[in-house]
């Protein structure tokens, strides 16, 4: 895709917009069934390790047994996710071939969708507890950054 990073940076802003409710309903039904165990909570921004444009964003809990942590809210984790649906992307972002974009697009997902975890995670008053947001698969991690509820 023949696409400038401040292009990019617009599209995906505009579709994470789309999806800031569904996002902020989804923190806000976590903080209903928070595990009392729950310490911290994270927020991944996982792209693919090939930076051709796909990624999630989930929510991860802290505290003792993890997993069950993590099961408990398992329905409403995932804040963000783009998935191949029978060779349809949904929702449907710019895919690239990293080999042919001049900038860095796990680098430019992470730096857009941090700004949109800090703005839905403010809207929707947190969950209580110490949280964090970070991003995977990007050249320059700045390690975790801490969310603010209103």
């Amino acid at each position: 895709m023949d696409m400038t990073k401040g292009e990019y940076a617009s599209v995906l802003q505009n579709i994470l917009k789309l999806h800031t409710q569904e996002a902020i309903d989804k923190i806000i039904n976590i903080k209903r069934i928070l595990p009392e165990k729950a310490c911290i909570a994270e927020v991944g921004i996982h792209p693919t390790q090939d930076e051709e444009g796909m990624f999630s964003i989930i929510v991860h809990l802290c505290g003792p047994d993890l997993y069950l942590l993590n099961q408990v809210i398992a329905p409403y984790r995932v804040l963000f996710d783009v998935k191949d649906s029978e060779g349809k992307l949904q929702p449907d972002v710019p895919l690239f071939f990293p080999e042919e974009t001049s900038f860095s697009v796990n680098d430019l997902i992470v730096e857009v969708s941090i700004n949109w975890v800090q703005e839905i995670w403010a809207l929707s008053g947190g969950l209580g507890i110490p949280a964090y947001t970070f991003g995977e698969e990007c050249s320059n991690p700045e390690g975790l950054i801490s969310l603010k509820s209103m």
